[in-house]
């Protein structure tokens, strides 16, 4: 289709100069189709014809002679009107398309309705959550939430057997005969269980039992061993005065009471179903009451760990790396179910052995306290009924051992020097005298006191057993054997 708004001046009525004035053109510059007159065949006009064998020009009745029928669009400047031009039908839409269109309004209206009864119920039920705006630019400290006493598995959290268990956990305060201090220190009475005594340490301990209107409290033998009055420190605050039931020293086990009921007894596990790995928490006082019933976690490092007593005794002991402190000797160590698997015994101070502590398996706790409980002492375990110094303390150590190296007794560092028999010893109807050696057992040389321990904890009372025995006579060592019987150990 061309553009007649900007016609060629040489397509005018043959001047060149003049726009033609036709009828209804004008002479404002613009070129309008002017439709022919009848029977006038000069006139020119300029249109697109398809039907025209490519000619840009044709004579309007030659179209008509051709009958041909067919639409042109056309500028139509000053909506001038064209007589021979055949109007464009105008399609009327179809009711299909219609029907479409107000499906499609329809379903849109209804998700749009769908979203604003969503977004308001949301909104609704999330008011709670909600940040609203405020002038206020300070931060704000909420409630947090509590803390989760339970894993996705439903096992316990540290959290959770704390709870269940810190009201079992107690501090222990030991006090000392003010004499002792008056004599060292002279300063007057003291601030103890009673008049006469003074606060010498404190430790820690776990709620065993309750019976005839007592209540009894574990810990270790080191921590009361020495003390003339205790008292207790329940979790609540409350004091109790405490009396001493026993202790083992053999084990490190030693047992309070206290005259009070209802207090929280706690549980205690079977420490031979313990694994390596498994996580545990132990509740102490490192540092006595100054962070009385502390809660670390940590592991079980190892099983069956020897560790000796302070008598000389080797223990099996759980080896844990949770924190145990001066102070935390004593407490319990739990397992995830709030159970005590070990009672916390002591603590290797040494830079290469951080984190390396040890606890008496619940087992031998339990046996040892009840024994306790029951006779004042642990029952069936054998002594020969002496006291003795260690060969090493002799000032002639060196030589003896020379000696006694020569007479086939090598390494005999454990041998032991008498210092009293007691009356129902077996060894008091022998030809065993103060000063004399032992320095074998049933032909075991006694190379560390660990063998005479090792053996008398395997042994039972009324047991025979070999000794030899180490003389020294003119200046010269003779060694002779004598067999006796072991006696019952009270403590």
């Amino acid at each position: 289709m061309d553009d007649y708004n900007n016609q060629n001046p040489d397509l005018s009525n043959g001047t060149g100069s003049q726009p033609v004035q036709n009828g209804n053109g004008n002479i404002n510059g613009e070129y309008h189709f002017v439709p022919p007159r009848q029977n006038d065949q000069n006139a020119n006009s300029r249109y697109y014809s398809p039907y025209s064998n490519n000619s840009y020009y044709g004579n309007a009745n030659n179209n008509a002679n051709n009958n041909q029928k067919y639409n042109s669009s056309y500028y139509q400047p000053n909506n001038t009107a064209f007589t021979n031009a055949q109007a464009v039908k105008t399609k009327k839409p179809k009711n299909k398309t219609l029907i479409i269109i107000i499906a499609v309004v329809a379903v849109c209206a209804v998700i749009a309705i769908g979203a604003i009864i969503y977004g308001a119920s949301h909104a609704s039920s999330n008011d709670e959550n909600t940040t609203s705006v405020s002038d206020d630019a300070s931060a704000k400290v909420n409630d947090s939430e509590e803390a989760a006493k339970k894993d996705l598995n439903g096992n316990l959290t540290v959290a959770g057997v704390t709870e269940k268990t810190i009201d079992s956990c107690v501090l222990i305060s030991v006090y000392a005969d003010q004499s002792a201090y008056n004599f060292f220190y002279s300063y007057g009475s003291g601030n103890g269980s009673d008049n006469g005594s003074t606060l010498s340490g404190e430790g820690s301990g776990v709620i065993m039992s309750e019976a005839n209107g007592k209540t009894y409290i574990m810990t270790c033998a080191h921590v009361i061993a020495n003390g003339s009055a205790f008292k207790v420190t329940a979790n609540d605050g409350t004091e109790y005065d405490a009396t001493m039931v026993g202790v083992d020293n053999q084990t490190d086990i030693g047992v309070l009471s206290i005259d009070a009921t209802g207090l929280q007894v706690a549980e205690f596990a079977n420490s031979d179903g313990i694994e390596v790995g498994e996580q545990c928490v132990a509740i102490g006082c490192p540092g006595g009451s100054k962070f009385m019933n502390s809660v670390a976690t940590g592991i079980v490092s190892a099983l069956d760990r020897p560790v000796s007593s302070s008598i000389g005794y080797n223990n099996e002991c759980i080896q844990t790396d949770t924190a145990i402190n001066p102070g935390n000797s004593g407490g319990a160590l739990f397992n995830m179910q709030g159970q005590v698997i070990g009672i916390n015994s002591s603590k290797i101070a040494s830079t290469e052995y951080e984190g390396m502590g040890f606890a008496v398996p619940s087992n031998t706790a339990v046996d040892t306290a009840n024994s306790l409980i029951k006779n004042g002492y642990v029952s069936g375990r054998a002594k020969l009924g002496i006291t003795y110094a260690p060969i090493t303390n002799a000032s002639n150590a060196t030589a003896i051992l020379a000696a006694l190296n020569e007479k086939g007794f090598k390494d005999a560092q454990g041998a032991m020097i008498v210092n009293e028999i007691s009356n129902e010893s077996d060894l008091a109807n022998k030809d065993v005298k103060q000063y004399d050696m032992i320095v074998a057992i049933n032909g075991d040389t006694l190379t560390s006191t660990d063998v005479m321990t090792s053996f008398l904890s395997k042994s039972s009372p009324g047991d025979t057993v070999t000794l030899t025995i180490a003389r020294i006579e003119n200046n010269q060592i003779k060694t002779f054997e004598v067999e006796c019987k072991l006696i019952e150990s009270k403590g």
